[in-house]
């Protein structure tokens, strides 16, 4: 039962707030989350909105999003709808509903780190999750979630995205307009002329959070984006993804929609756009 609730204005107050409290205190960024599910062993909702958190810069080298802004706010930052082929933009217009969107903060979607379509996308942009746990640190969020940093008593302090000439694409499969995603996927490569010299295919939703393929994305470096490598590298990923069955959707299903949507991805980068 929730009986007080707190509003730090630095970011080290809350942190030293959240480890007094333990498993009784919970951080709040829009709150989204909490509305759903209200934890029944939280007694204190640390409140971020005073901490100082909520902004959208860009210098040369990073998009810098700090934890308390909204989908919303990254939705409206013109850099997002610019780098990475326009990939953020495109996947935020597609989360949730637009009242949603205006409440849900990404420091609360990363710590929350489950049912994303934000957070593969991330992954495959080769974004940097930012925290405190006494000290500021990064780390490269396929790490963040591969070590399960967001178990750790920390707060995340927002999210780096690279600017540079990096090309990307998502796509999702879902029942509804607003429904949770059957599956998702997004991809992104980096190109010198023609030949690929690095790139990320991730496929989240499946049901649980995005998992970069590694197999299938090691396929793609060192050649063109041809029609072979496309079709080879989703086939790869049909055969290297881990799914499992839901009321959404089937593992079979998802492995299916797996091959499709990477090579829509693929496709669309390449600028060849496939429906089939």
């Amino acid at each position: 039962m929730i009986t007080d609730y707190l509003r730090p204005t630095s970011i080290s107050e809350a942190f030293e707030t959240l480890t007094e409290l333990g498993p009784a205190g919970r951080l709040v960024g829009g709150g989204t989350e909490l509305a759903i599910h209200p934890p029944a062993d939280v007694s204190t909702l640390i409140d971020l909105s005073a901490a100082g958190l909520r902004f959208i810069e860009a210098d040369e080298t990073f998009i810098h999003v700090g934890a308390t802004s909204t989908l919303t706010d990254m939705l409206e930052y013109a850099r997002c709808a610019t780098s990475w082929s326009g990939v953020v933009h495109t996947m935020l217009r597609q989360v949730a509903s637009p009242l949603h969107r205006n409440a849900a903060t990404i420091g609360g979607h990363l710590a929350r780190g489950r049912l994303s379509d934000v957070v593969p996308t991330l992954m495959a942009v080769d974004a940097t999750v930012l925290f405190f746990d006494g000290e500021h640190r990064s780390v490269p969020i396929v790490d963040f979630y591969a070590d399960n940093l967001k178990r750790n008593t920390i707060v995340v302090t927002g999210v780096r995205i690279p600017l540079d000439d990096g090309e990307a694409a998502f796509r999702k499969f879902a029942r509804t307009t607003y429904d949770l995603a059957t599956l998702n996927t997004a991809v992104g490569i980096r190109r010198t002329g023609e030949e690929v010299t690095w790139a990320r295919i991730v496929v989240g939703e499946r049901p649980t959070l995005g998992m970069p393929l590694p197999e299938a994305s090691e396929l793609l470096v060192g050649k063109p984006l041809t029609s072979d490598s496309i079709a080879r590298a989703s086939q790869v990923a049909r055969d290297t993804v881990d799914v499992r069955s839901d009321p959404r959707g089937s593992a079979e299903y998802r492995r299916h929609l797996a091959e499709v949507l990477v090579r829509r991805c693929l496709s669309e980068i390449a600028g060849e756009e496939v429906f089939a």
